[in-house]
């Protein structure tokens, strides 16, 4: 199922839930800033904490990704299979994807004017310099729905 553009500028901008969950169906939900469409069928997730995800993506592919884009009042769910790269070219794409992300962050917590907020994205960032991909996650969109229903739907 092909994603629009606008979905693929809100996956970007935004923090997305991707759920997963063991073959024997217990669910697991993890907040994921490192996410980018890199077509309008693909997404590419970056690993770099992933623990009881990844087991659950090794065993069972099936993923749920949701998200709320609170500037233009959209909410969509994304439902596909997941594939995992411990190396190559989809690999090497997440690196760089994880860098971009991060300079982005970056200058956009440099403008908050909250000096608590800023030592906490100071420590964040520092935490960044440090991490390296343990995988990338190559999730095929299989169904989209959105979350908030037309007019006529509300009954």
């Amino acid at each position: 199922m092909q994603m629009s553009e606008e979905i693929q500028q809100m996956l970007d901008e935004n923090i997305v839930y991707l759920a997963t969950s063991t073959p024997e169906g217990k669910p697991n939900v993890v907040p994921i800033g490192l996410v980018h469409a890199i077509s309008d069928e693909e997404l590419l997730i970056v690993d770099v904490l992933f623990k009881k995800t990844r087991r659950n993506l090794e065993e069972n592919p099936e993923v749920a990704i949701s998200f709320t884009d609170m500037k233009r009042l959209q909410s969509y769910q994304l439902k596909g299979k997941a594939k995992i790269f411990k190396s190559g070219e989809i690999y090497e794409r997440a690196f760089g994807i994880m860098k971009e992300k991060a300079l982005r962050r970056k200058e956009s917590l440099g403008k908050v004017d909250n000096p608590e907020i800023s030592e906490r994205a100071r420590k964040i960032s520092e935490m960044h310099k440090r991490l390296k991909p343990r995988a990338a996650v190559l999730i095929t969109i299989e169904e989209i729905y959105s979350h908030i229903p037309e007019p006529k739907e509300r009954r």
